[in-house]
């Protein structure tokens, strides 16, 4: 059986004004307002006084992915300061 974590996030709705007056709404939460703002012409970013709930799942192959890449990470880092601490190579210094 394949797992996801899902997320929930209460966020705000944000009304943009762009250079030419347009407004649209905003619903992605403060992350996707800064993207925006460095992304289009916004003048204006102002709250509506609204929430929105978001959820979002992340596929379980992802998560083991992530894991697996720490696991190699640990591996390395152990190999590493074994390298170091090695008295036949004295990496360290130890005598």
């Amino acid at each position: 059986v394949k797992m996801t974590e899902i997320f929930i996030e209460k966020v705000k709705v944000v009304e943009l004004t762009f250079e030419d007056g347009t407004k649209k709404l905003c619903r992605g939460g403060e992350e996707a307002v800064l993207r925006a703002w460095g992304t289009y012409p916004i003048v204006s970013a102002r709250w509506t006084g609204e929430e929105e709930t978001m959820q979002w799942a992340i596929p379980q192959h992802v998560i083991d992915e992530e894991r697996a890449d720490e696991m190699r990470m640990q591996r390395r880092e152990q190999e590493q300061m074994e390298m170091y601490d090695d008295p036949y190579l004295n990496w360290s210094g130890h005598r």
